[in-house]
C-alpha cells in the first residue's frame, strides 16, 4: 500500500519510512505539508500518516484539507500527537481522522494501525465495485424492465385489438383522427355506430388509450346480455339489501370500478327505456346515487356506448329517448362497412393470414392475385369479423406458401348468391341463371367457360362443407376425377 508521510524532522520521518518499508509497504516521504497537500491532489495515497506539530500547516488543517478535495477524501489520516495530549487527539477524531499514534511511536502499534487501514481500504475498494455492479446490474435491469413494459404494451395493443386498427382507406383514417380527438376529452361521451362486426369495440379502445396504452381500467357492458332489472345495479352499484339477493355489503358498480379509465357500453340499443334516464342524467351531471343509495357519488370514467341498429330510426318509433340520443350525438362516430372501405380489405387481410398463419404454424405468406380478387368482390356482410373467421378456417383446413381460390371455396356459393341478387355483374366475372321454362340465359359479354367449371366445381364441393365423394356425387363425376381437377386448380 502506498503511504504518505508527512513530518518536518528528518530524522523520525525516515523512522517512519524504514519502518513501514520493513511491513511491506511502500512509503513516500514529505517535509512540508504544502507539498503534501499538492502530491495528494495529483495521486491517491490509501493511507496518510502526519505529524501534528509543523510549521505553516499543522496536522488538523492539512487533514481537513485533505478530506475536502475529491481525489483525497477516501484517503484515511493518522495523526501523531505529541505524549498524553488527548485532546489533539479527540479534535483530530471529530475532523476525520482515521486513528492517531502518540510519540514515541511504537512500532508494534503502528503495525496494527496500518493493517486496519489496509483492511479498511481494502473494504472501500470493495463496496465500490460492489457499487458500481449494483448500478450496473440495476441500469441492465432498468433497460430490461423498460423492454419488457414495451413489449407487455405492445401485447396490450394486440390483445386489446387497437394493434390491427388499419385505416387505409380515407374514410378509416378520419375516423382514427377523430378518435384520437376523442381520446383527449374523456370528459365527452362517444357514440360509435356500425354494422355487427365493423369493430366497435377496437375503435372504442383506441379512444381509450389514443397512441400509447392506458394503465386505466377498460370495462365493457354488453348491454343485451343484462336483465333489465340488474343492469342499474351493474352500472351504479347498489348499498346493503337494496334488493333480494344483493350482497349484504354492498358493491360498487362499474362506473366506480372504472376510476379514471373507460365504461363501453355495447349494444345500448338494447338498453330499456326506463333506464335511459337515469344514464342521461348521470351523463350530464357526472354523478350517480347507488341503487337503494341516498349519497351521490362522481365519476370520472370516459363513457363509449356501441350500436349496430340504427339509433335515429328508433327516436323517431319512440323506441329510444331522444335527449340520450342528442347526449351521446357530441362524440359520434360511425364507423363504415368493410365493403365501402375495399382499401381496408388487403391490409387487413394480409395482416390475419400472417398472425393464423404463425399461430397455427402455417406457411402462408401471401395470397395469390385470384384469392385476393376473391376477397375484393366479396359483400362481407359479416364485415372484420366475418374476414378473420374466414381466413382463420382457410389456414386452419390448408396449408402452402401462398394462399390461392381453392383454399376459399366455401366462399364461392355465398358469391354465386350475391351475384344472383344483383344481375349479371362486370367482365371480371361469370354469370349465368335459368329461367322458370329451363331455358339457359347466358351473359351478354364473352366468358371463359374453364374459369366458369372451376367455379361451379369449388361451388359444389363448398356446398357439402368440403366432403368431395357428396360433390362428386352431386355433378355427376367420379371422386377421382373432381380429386384430379381440384388439383389442376390448384396447381393452375
Amino acid at each position: 500500500m502506498r503511504i504518505m508521510v508527512v513530518d518536518d524532522n528528518r530524522h523520525s520521518l525516515q523512522s517512519l519510512c524504514l519502518v513501514l518499508s520493513d511491513l511491506g509497504h511502500e512509503p513516500v516521504a514529505f517535509e512540508h505539508p504544502s507539498s503534501a497537500l499538492t502530491a495528494s491532489g495529483e495521486d491517491f495515497f490509501p493511507l496518510v500518516i502526519t505529524d501534528i506539530r509543523m510549521p505553516g500547516m499543522d496536522g488538523l488543517e492539512l487533514l481537513q484539507r485533505i478530506k475536502t478535495r475529491p481525489f483525497s477524501e477516501a484517503s484515511d489520516v493518522v495523526i501523531i500527537t505529541g505524549h498524553g495530549d488527548m485532546q489533539t487527539a479527540v479534535e483530530a477524531l471529530r475532523k476525520g481522522a482515521y486513528d492517531y499514534l502518540s510519540k514515541p511511536i511504537n512500532a508494534k502499534e503502528l503495525a496494527v494501525v496500518v493493517e486496519r487501514c489496509a483492511e479498511h481500504q481494502a473494504l472501500r475498494l470493495e463496496n465500490l465495485e460492489l457499487k458500481s455492479h449494483m448500478q450496473e446490474k440495476v441500469a441492465e435491469a432498468t433497460r430490461d424492465m423498460a423492454k419488457s413494459l414495451e413489449e407487455a404494451r405492445h401485447l396490450l395493443r394486440e390483445v386489446t385489438g387497437i394493434g390491427q386498427m388499419v385505416a387505409e382507406s380515407p374514410a378509416m383514417r378520419r375516423l382514427v383522427d377523430e378518435a384520437l380527438i376523442m381520446h383527449g376529452n374523456p370528459g365527452v361521451s362517444v357514440l360509435i355506430e356500425g354494422e355487427t362486426g365493423t369493430g366497435k369495440e377496437v375503435l372504442a379502445r383506441l379512444i381509450h388509450h389514443g397512441n400509447g396504452a392506458s394503465d386505466a381500467p377498460f370495462i365493457g357492458i354488453n348491454c343485451a346480455a343484462i336483465p333489465s332489472e340488474l343492469f342499474e345495479s351493474e352500472l351504479f352499484g347498489h348499498e346493503p339489501g337494496a334488493y333480494t339477493g344483493s350482497r349484504a355489503s354492498g358493491a360498487p358498480g362499474k362506473l366506480e370500478a372504472a376510476g379514471n379509465g373507460t365504461v363501453f357500453l355495447d349494444e345500448v340499443a338494447e338498453l330499456p327505456l326506463s333506464l335511459q334516464p337515469k344514464l342521461l342524467r348521470a351523463l350530464e351531471e357526472r354523478a350517480f346515487y347507488r341503487l337503494g343509495g341516498v349519497k351521490r357519488r362522481s365519476f370520472e370514467a370516459r363513457v363509449i356506448c356501441a350500436a349496430n341498429r340504427d339509433l335515429a330510426g328508433m327516436v323517431e318509433k319512440g323506441l329510444f329517448r331522444r335527449d340520450l340520443y342528442h347526449r351521446l350525438q357530441v362524440g359520434h362516430l360511425r364507423i363504415p362497412p368493410l365493403r365501402e372501405r375495399k382499401e381496408d380489405i388487403v391490409v387487413l387481410a394480409e395482416l390475419i393470414l400472417r398472425r393464423e398463419a404463425e399461430r397455427k404454424k402455417k406457411h402462408f405468406r401471401a395470397f395469390s392475385p385470384e384469392a385476393m380478387t376473391t376477397l375484393l368482390r366479396y359483400s362481407w356482410p359479416g364485415n372484420v369479423r366475418e374476414l378473420e373467421n374466414t381466413l382463420e378456417r382457410a389456414v386452419l383446413m390448408h396449408d402452402g406458401e401462398e394462399l390461392t381460390p381453392l383454399h376459399l371455396n366455401f366462399l364461392t356459393l355465398a358469391a354465386w348468391a350475391q351475384d344472383a341478387q344483383e344481375g349479371p355483374p362486370a367482365e371480371t366475372h361469370n354469370w349465368f341463371a335459368q329461367t322458370a321454362g329451363g331455358q339457359l340465359v347466358l351473359p351478354e359479354s364473352p366468358f371463359d367457360l374453364e374459369e366458369l367449371t372451376n367455379s361451379i366445381v369449388l361451388a359444389a364441393v363448398a356446398r357439402f362443407d368440403g366432403n368431395k365423394s357428396k360433390a362428386a356425387n352431386y355433378l355427376g363425376l367420379s371422386r377421382f376425377a373432381l380429386h384430379r381437377r381440384l388439383q389442376a386448380m390448384e396447381k393452375a
